[in-house]
This record gives structure tokens, C-alpha cells and sequence, in this order.
């Protein structure tokens, strides 16, 4: 629902440079002993064999790991072209992998670590709720969802671009999940644009006695959307959970509060602020493109504040 800004590749060669190694030494060691995988053993064909030891060198280890959001699409196609059945859990390569990146690599590594080098700071899928971690060793973590499923795409496990930092909700068995993008229609938040999604509202009544009583009054809608995302995802049965908010705005547009209050700002003496501040103040939340990841909901009153005349 909202963009997730391009990492720097300083940034990117770190988090390769953080897990290549211990992978290379990982393929390594399934090379030689095999695995044990869903409580089978599991040895790698001859053609795996030359396979997997293509994947563990330097050029090939490196594009994995580092592909672009555009590029993963190529990545996948190489792993099918060679076996069309990689994407099935009992495929000899699919365990394989699975025994190398999921069970064994993945886990080692540090999600706090990974999500500062994001700075983002509200789930990407719904922007309703933050994704804060405490230290290393505390048990409250951020979530990272494997946007192509781990189970279907294990050879994905630590790519840089398919790490999606999410609330539990998001990636939880009733939305994200396991679902295949490639089936299912979703488009990865690092390739979503701001207009790809555009709420909009229906307001059934207005009490002007109590205007801030009856969120069942208002319904949030999509003017934009993106079907798949918003499927899986449930974003707008979730969104109508929360029509205070849009409720506080409509009051807000109605009483003039908008002009008066910029003014008010303006000319405060002993503080400065720029228009996009007067904005955040206006309506309680961040309104810039760049950082709607910054709190919950900032997508939500931007749209809706821009549709009310509140911001410009």
C-alpha cells in the first residue's frame, strides 16, 4: 500500500557481505552430506550437484542475494527454467534449497539489523500498524514476510528486495502468508507507486449534535486500488474498522479549521514551520509522499485530507 524506498548499494553489499559466507559454506556442506528436510533425507542429484555449485560462486551467490525487485522475476525464471518443479515441496532441489537457505540461514539472520538499514517504520502492506523492534535480545522483533512464499521460492530466502518487514497481521495465516504474487496478482511494495492506491470515502449522515459519534456513518472505499493486494490483504474490510478517523477530518474541513489554523501557525512568533509541518499539525499525521511510512494511517489522512481541501 505505500512505497518502501530503494536501499543504497553500500547498503545492500553489507547485507550480502553479512550472509555470503556462511551460505557459501552451507552449499558447501549439502553438497557433500545432504540434508534431512520435512523429517526425509535428502542427497542431491547428479545434475543439482553441478547446479548448486554453479549457484555458489561469487557472481551467481551475489545477483541472488542483491536482485533487484525487477530483476528477482529473472532470477525465478532461471531456477525454473533448469526444473520446472523447483516450487514444489518434494522436489529434490526445493529441499535442497529449502535444507540451505530457509532451515539453516535464514534464522541466523539479525532482523533488527536488517530493518535499520530500511528506516521504515510502519508495515508497508497495510501502513496501520508500526514495526518497531527492541534490542537483539529482546523477544519483541520486527517480522519480515518472504514476499515470493519461502516454501514455493526457498532460493529467496535472503534476497534483499524479497525481505518485506511486516506487521503481524500482514504476514499472518489469514492475509499474506504463503500466497503466491505470480498467482495471486500482488505487487511487491518496493514497485508500488503512491497513486496505485487512493482512498476515498461515503459518508451516509453527519450528526451535527454529536459529529464525532457513529464511525458506522462513514465507509472508506478505494478510488484506487490494487486488486490483489487489497484481496489477500483485506485492506478494505480492515480500513472500515477505523472511520473516527476519516470522522475527524470531515468535522474539521466543515468548521473552516483548516484555513484558520494555518494562519494561526504562521504567524506564531519565536517558531518556523514549513507547509508540509503545518500539514502534520493540521491533520495529525504525515502528509509527505516520503514519509507516509513514518506513522499509521498517514496514507489514509493524506488521501482523504487532500479530498477534503484540508492540505494542498
Amino acid at each position: 500500500m505505500i512505497t518502501i524506498s530503494r536501499s543504497s548499494d553500500i547498503k545492500i553489499n553489507n547485507h550480502y557481505k553479512d550472509v555470503c559466507q556462511s551460505l557459501s559454506r552451507r552449499i558447501k556442506y549439502v553438497l557433500k552430506n545432504g540434508a534431512r528436510v520435512r523429517k526425509a533425507d535428502c542427497t542431491a542429484t547428479n545434475a543439482n550437484v553441478r547446479f548448486l555449485s554453479r549457484l555458489n560462486t561469487k557472481p551467481f551467490l551475489k545477483r541472488l542475494i542483491t536482485a533487484s525487485p525487477e530483476d528477482i522475476g529473472k532470477i525465478i525464471s532461471i531456477f525454473i527454467n533448469f526444473d520446472a518443479g523447483v516450487k514444489l515441496p518434494n522436489n529434490n532441489l526445493n529441499q535442497l534449497l529449502t535444507a540451505i537457505f530457509i532451515n539453516t540461514e535464514y534464522p541466523k539472520m539479525d532482523n533488527s539489523k536488517f530493518l535499520r538499514r530500511l528506516e521504515i517504520d510502519t508495515c508497508p502492506y497495510c501502513n496501520r500498524n508500526y514495526i518497531y523492534s527492541l534490542s537483539k535480545s529482546s523477544k519483541i522483533k520486527p517480522e519480515l514476510d518472504h514476499f515470493y512464499p519461502k516454501s514455493k521460492y526457498p532460493f529467496l530466502g535472503l534476497s534483499f528486495y524479497n525481505l518485506i518487514p511486516s506487521c503481524q497481521t500482514c504476514n499472518g495465516y489469514g492475509a499474506k502468508h504463503e500466497f503466491d504474487p505470480l498467482v495471486e496478482g500482488l505487487k511487491s511494495p518496493y514497485l508500488i507507486k503512491d497513486d496505485d492506491f487512493l482512498f476515498t470515502y461515503f459518508l451516509k449522515r453527519l450528526d451535527y449534535m454529536s459529529p464525532l459519534e457513529g464511525n458506522s456513518s462513514v465507509s472508506i472505499r478505494f478510488k484506487e486500488k490494487i486488486a490483489g493486494n487489497n484481496r489477500i490483504l483485506k485492506l478494505t474490510k480492515l480500513y472500515n474498522k477505523h472511520g473516527d478517523h476519516i470522522l475527524e477530518l470531515i468535522v474539521k474541513s466543515k468548521l473552516n479549521y483548516s484555513d484558520d489554523y494555518r494562519q494561526y501557525l504562521n504567524s506564531y512568533k519565536g517558531l518556523t514551520f514549513s507547509d508540509s509541518e503545518i500539514d502534520r499539525l493540521l491533520i495529525g499525521n504525515y502528509t509527505s509522499v516520503s514519509e507516509l511510512h513514518k506513522r499509521p494511517f498517514s496514507k489514509l489522512y493524506r488521501d482523504i485530507a487532500l479530498e477534503l481541501g484540508l492540505i494542498i
